[in-house]
């Protein structure tokens, strides 16, 4: 599916990052990983190459709150494997106190993480962002938050910086619409990944409404496909289709083929959900082709 393509991703060290990055390199693409900690990036990089697809990996430290590692591991990564196609900002970071306790370094250095990480990856990519064919154009996908609207409380930084990021991809992607770049957003409900569980993540202990980082993986891969070449300032609620699948499961023979026959179904079922899934039918028949 993404035979030739360039995907850089940061955050990919270990969770939602890894499980992202084996998931393009079987699909074909060619990998630079960022993340802060280059042991863990050198152990993905290995388990990519035993996969025998002959694509590239280039790993690269950075911290995505500095701006000159960023755009230093940036231009590395374009030396090695060329114009990326696609760049998902997946780094972040929260922590849990009652907003009058929160420590206040702490508080900053959520917003740091996860909204000037995002703008500094993204001022970092641009210059190297494949953006000449408005057949194939480039993708800046985030990685957001059911915090984003659910706001839960003592999460405030946390909630915050996810609703920021909504409004920033919101902006760039009116800024940038005559330059072949969409932008698009994945907002998990709870995974399991250190964010959540510490580091009882992925000790096959977590609770069963806890999705695992590889369950996201068709989100991703929609996103950077050429199916996705018209969607742009997109956001993926996978609670939504997460009912999506449930419901595929359950709808009548003939109910389910594809998009089209399948939305009424969903829309009697779950009209909540279909009203934030009802302009991505290309993605429900995505999930649909791969199940």
């Amino acid at each position: 599916m993404l035979k030739g393509k360039n995907v850089v991703i940061t955050g990919a060290g270990r969770g939602i990052g890894k499980a992202i990055a084996l998931a393009c390199a079987k699909e074909g693409a060619n990998l630079g990983l960022v993340a802060r900690t280059i042991e863990e990036l050198n152990n993905i990089k290995k388990e990519v190459e035993d996969l025998g697809t002959n694509m590239k990996v280039i790993v690269q430290s950075a911290d995505v709150t500095n701006f000159q590692e960023v755009m230093e591991a940036f231009m590395t990564i374009h030396e090695e494997i060329g114009f990326f196609n696609g760049v998902i900002a997946n780094a972040g970071y929260s922590r849990m106190w009652a907003t009058h306790e929160f420590i206040n370094e702490k508080f900053a250095e959520i917003l740091n993480v996860n909204v000037l990480g995002v703008f500094y990856t993204f001022k970092a990519a641009y210059p190297y962002m494949k953006k000449d064919d408005k057949k194939d154009k480039a993708r800046f996908i985030i990685t957001g938050s059911e915090a984003y609207p659910n706001a839960p409380s003592r999460l405030t930084a946390y909630v915050a910086s996810k609703f920021a990021v909504v409004g920033m991809q919101k902006a760039m992607s009116a800024e940038y619409k005559r330059e072949n770049i969409n932008f698009t957003m994945v907002l998990p409900t709870q995974i399991d990944t250190r964010l959540l569980r510490g580091k009882k993540a992925g000790d096959g202990n977590k609770p069963e409404h806890v999705l695992n980082p590889w369950d996201l993986n068709d989100y991703y891969l929609f996103l950077l496909s050429e199916k996705a070449n018209r969607v742009d300032n997109g956001l993926i609620f996978t609670y939504d289709f997460q009912e999506v699948k449930k419901l595929l499961a359950e709808a009548p023979s003939g109910k389910k083929e594809n998009w089209e026959v399948f939305k009424d179904f969903f829309e009697e079922k779950a009209p909540k959900s279909y009203e934030n899934v009802k302009n991505l039918g290309k993605l429900v028949d995505f999930i649909i082709t791969r199940s």
